[in-house]
């Protein structure tokens, strides 16, 4: 992403009617045709808008969902006329096999058509070969999808401002590693090979078969309208929370009891520190695997 300014946010094109009704309420013009198109939804309804629109989108997610694309909640509507926003430019990728093109924001996905079908393929960048795979497919991520499904197929985070693509393989059985390009090659992935159908998948929701041969190219920018990341000041901690915050740093996961024996300290003193580290987002919990009646807690 690319930072292009701060902008205030007065008029804009909504289709969806509760948005719409809220955004006219709060003093925010809604008309076709207007300079940003706002979208009411997940982060898939916000993504099919980016694929397509040239206009900024800003995404607003139902109460209670995380979108991470979404500028603010619909509770948070009535904050709109006065927030500083930022429109900053995702990278938007094209996959073509075939005759047929597929566009995704996130990534561009090779997978077979069966599960647990393998998948041999070779990678080649800008007509150089790179290296041949075998495993469940591959991902050609942009920085946005970096935190998505590239994430959890064992991809880098890649800043949202850097210029670049990303190849992921797919559970690799001959563990190749992500590689990162600058976003303006083509990367080719030739002699694919698999006892099913194959198909090209854009963002999870658009797909393509593959025949023969396959291209992934960047193919523009898309603009999103994001909050602006301002830096934190640290919480200024008491020091029992920084001795308790330091134990779970070096020593997590631990459960309260197991805190209060590595510390020392009471109990109750344990409790409030592990919960004041929670609010602050310095500490997670989660149910303990092992035991459903406890919780454990890690940095």
């Amino acid at each position: 992403m690319l930072v292009k300014g701060v902008v205030r946010i007065v008029e804009v094109e909504a289709e969806d009617a509760v948005l719409a009704e809220a955004l006219r309420r709060h003093g925010v013009e809604v008309r076709r045709g207007a300079p940003v198109v706002a979208v009411y939804g997940r982060d898939r309804d916000i993504l099919r808008a980016l694929r397509s629109e040239e206009r900024p989108v800003l995404g607003v997610s139902p109460p209670g969902v995380d979108a991470r694309l979404a500028a603010l909640e619909l509770r948070e509507v009535p904050l709109l006329p006065d927030l500083a926003l930022e429109v900053v430019d995702v990278v938007r990728v094209e996959a073509e096999s075939g005759g047929q093109r597929v566009v995704a924001i996130n990534e561009v996905a090779l997978l077979a058509a069966e599960p647990a079908s393998f998948v041999r393929y070779s990678l080649y960048v800008d007509g150089a070969f790179v290296f041949n795979d075998l495993g469940d497919g591959c991902l050609v991520s942009t920085p946005v999808g970096s935190t998505a499904y590239a994430l959890s197929a064992g991809g880098a985070v890649v800043s949202p401002r850097a210029d670049v693509l990303e190849v992921v393989p797919v559970n690799s059985a001959l563990r190749r590693p992500p590689h990162v390009f600058p976003s303006d090659v083509r990367i080719e992935l030739r002699d694919v090979r698999s006892r099913s159908d194959v198909y090209l998948i854009g963002d999870g929701a658009e797909k393509i078969r593959y025949r023969g041969y396959a291209a992934v190219a960047k193919a523009g920018t898309a603009k999103l309208v994001v909050r602006p990341q301002r830096p934190r000041a640290a919480p200024r901690l008491p020091p029992s929370v920084q001795l308790v915050k330091r134990v779970v740093e070096e020593r997590g996961p631990l459960t309260a009891s197991e805190v209060a024996a590595l510390t020392g300290l009471s109990p109750r003193t344990v409790r409030y520190a592990l919960e004041k580290l929670r609010e602050a987002g310095l500490v997670r919990s989660t149910v303990d695997p092992t035991d459903p009646r406890r919780r454990i807690y890690m940095a």
